[in-house]
Order: C-alpha cells, then sequence, then structure tokens
C-alpha cells in the first residue's frame, strides 16, 4: 500500500520538469515506466532515486528504441507536506 507521501511524489513525477535533465536529449519520457524509492526522508526534503524509459528514435531500425535513465531528486517539502520544488542530486 503506498503511503501519502509516496502518492504525492508519484503524482508529482508525472508533471516533473527535472526529469527533463535525466533524459539524454533525443527522446521522451515513457510517463507510466516512473518508479522511485525514497533514499532519506526528514519533515521538510525527500530524496529519491528515480528510474525511467526513454524513448529514442532508433535510426538503424527506423523505429523507436527505450533507453534505461535514472537518477536522484531533491524534493523540498513545504509546512504543510506538499513538493515545493525539486531538483536533481
Amino acid at each position: 500500500m503506498m503511503s501519502d507521501l509516496e502518492g504525492k511524489i508519484a503524482s508529482y513525477l508525472q508533471r516533473c520538469r527535472e526529469l527533463v535533465e535525466l533524459e539524454g536529449g533525443a527522446g521522451c519520457l515513457q510517463l507510466d515506466s516512473i518508479v522511485f524509492d525514497i533514499l532519506e526522508e526528514s519533515a521538510r526534503e525527500v530524496i529519491i532515486a528515480v528510474r525511467f524509459i526513454e524513448v529514442v528514435p532508433d535510426a538503424r531500425e527506423s523505429g523507436m528504441g527505450h533507453v534505461d535513465r535514472f537518477g536522484r531528486l531533491r524534493l523540498e517539502l513545504n509546512e504543510f507536506g506538499e513538493i515545493s520544488s525539486a531538483s536533481v542530486c
């Protein structure tokens, strides 16, 4: 069962522009592939490891290829426990 914080993170990642910084630049994020793990958690900050698939053009096959991407994000929380900002760390 997903905790309240995990639900907020999952929802935030669906529209998180910081994930673009983890992409290779040639493709687009496959939203249904996003998974994360909480690494550190405090009252005002959460560090997560995030993984997703980037769909990229594949010239050899004249189609699309898939590249696994991963990284860490620092999520800052406001006084209500809502995610107020994110940055790649």
